[in-house]
């Protein structure tokens, strides 16, 4: 029976509308708990793991989800869609569903929410194959300082008839995912800060320890002047130099360069000081120290590892110099009358081919005369224009010495000041190490 009093059909229609009104109402309500919920279970933690956990957990038991999970990509690197950190949560015993790399391309390029209610009829996504157990998906993208930093998905709507999401489902995970997503990024941001801060401590520990490692005075050795120093270019370096004493006439004079920079180039360098150290005591040759110093750094580092090394054995008792090279740079060898050698006799660098023979040379120093070893971090320092130090300012400062007669101390600090001085404000690129040798009036 149709109703001709205009009256009633009036209130009809308020009530449908109050009804209306009261179900938004509710719901806004609703989400209004749930974002509070979210706040006071996130607010307080720094833990990104046990934060994204939380987020994650809300949603499925607000959306009414089986499964959800965050992904969070590296904004710094080439690929967008790196992949940084991954959090899931399961309501089901269903396998833990994996997000496809194709939303997440499409979640970079369109930075907003996301509903799939039909995968495989999905026109956006019509050459993706989804997993079977995918009935529904909803995404949402956690932008901070306006970019994205991660995604926030759900799976498969549970306890609806046709299983689908709506757009209410739609708009509340875009709020979660809004709330939430400055506190992921602030916490990830936290705790990238304390992993540098441990990382800086323990760089600093090694760099003390290495620091330890190399000499602190130099030996003192009637009738000669010895001195060396080395600065890094980081906090722990590869050069190394070191003085060893065999017996009260003989010393050991090393120094070298590792491939690389930084903390592996410094293990490298201490394993090598271990291994000279212990065969230096028991060969008597420099060509055989290196030939079983190259033979265990062969077989103790990979392919790319490998160390420069110059070595030489003094015997006060004849001034005589034997020394053989591992592909060193070539030490000058300073004579009073004002001219200079180039050591080069030797062999390869340590650890590129094994079974390597090193020849060996040997020569006299008279009184004034000094034997110059360096690292291509003393000819290679550059300044802001690009220019290195190079070779002729080097061995103009040499001259000068021989010439002066000063000191190996004050030599070593004249060399590594004039480096120093002409890289200015440029960043010093690689380690410098210097060592001299010279005979003085007994």
């Amino acid at each position: 029976m149709i109703s001709n009093n205009p009256d009633s059909d009036l209130s009809a229609a308020k009530f449908k509308q109050l009804q209306e009104e009261n179900v938004r109402l509710r719901r806004a309500v609703d989400e209004l708990a749930i974002l509070n919920d979210l706040a006071l279970a996130i607010g307080g933690s720094l833990d990104s793991e046990k934060i994204m956990r939380s987020i994650i957990g809300k949603s499925i038991r607000a959306l009414g989800a089986e499964q959800g999970d965050i992904t969070l990509i590296d904004v710094n690197q080439a690929n967008p869609t790196q992949t940084l950190v991954r959090s899931m949560i399961s309501t089901t015993e269903h396998s833990p569903l994996h997000l496809n790399q194709n939303l997440l391309g499409w979640m970079q390029i369109n930075k907003k929410p996301l509903m799939i209610n039909e995968p495989g009829n999905d026109e956006r996504f019509r050459n993706v194959k989804w997993d079977s157990t995918i009935k529904s998906v909803l995404s949402a993208p956690l932008m901070a300082r306006s970019k994205l930093i991660g995604i926030l998905t759900i799976y498969n709507k549970r306890n609806e008839s046709d299983s689908v999401f709506s757009e209410s489902d739609q708009r509340l995970l875009a709020i979660i995912a809004a709330q939430s997503a400055q506190v992921v990024e602030n916490a990830r941001l936290y705790e990238e800060e304390q992993a540098y801060r441990f990382m800086r401590r323990e760089l600093e520990l090694a760099s003390s320890i290495q620091k330890k490692m190399l000499p602190e005075e130099p030996p003192v050795i009637h009738g000669y002047s010895v001195s060396g120093k080395n600065i890094t270019a980081q906090e722990v370096g590869g050069d190394y130099f070191d003085y060893i004493k065999l017996d009260e006439n003989r010393w050991v004079f090393c120094l070298g360069d590792i491939s690389g920079k930084g903390l592996p180039a410094s293990l490298l360098m201490t394993n090598l000081q271990a291994i000279l150290r212990g065969q230096a005591f028991h060969l008597i040759k420099p060509g055989e120290i290196l030939k079983h110093a190259n033979s265990q750094l062969y077989q103790s580092t990979s392919a790319e590892k490998f160390a420069t090394l110059f070595i030489a054995i003094l015997d006060t008792n004849s001034n005589e110099i034997s020394y053989s090279s591992a592909g060193h740079d070539y030490p000058f060898l300073m004579r009073k009358d004002g001219t200079f050698e180039r050591l080069q006799t030797g062999g390869l660098p340590l650890g590129m081919m094994d079974g390597m023979e090193y020849e060996e040379d040997r020569f006299t120093l008279d009184e004034g005369e000094f034997l110059f070893v360096f690292s291509d971090g003393v000819t290679d320092a550059t300044n802001i224009q690009e220019e290195m130090f190079g070779e002729e300012r080097l061995k103009k400062l040499l001259i000068d010495s021989l010439q002066s007669g000063e000191t190996s101390d004050t030599l070593i600090e004249t060399v590594v000041g004039s480096c120093l001085k002409h890289c200015g404000n440029a960043k010093l690129f690689d380690d410098l190490t210097a060592l001299a040798i010279k005979r003085v009036n007994n």
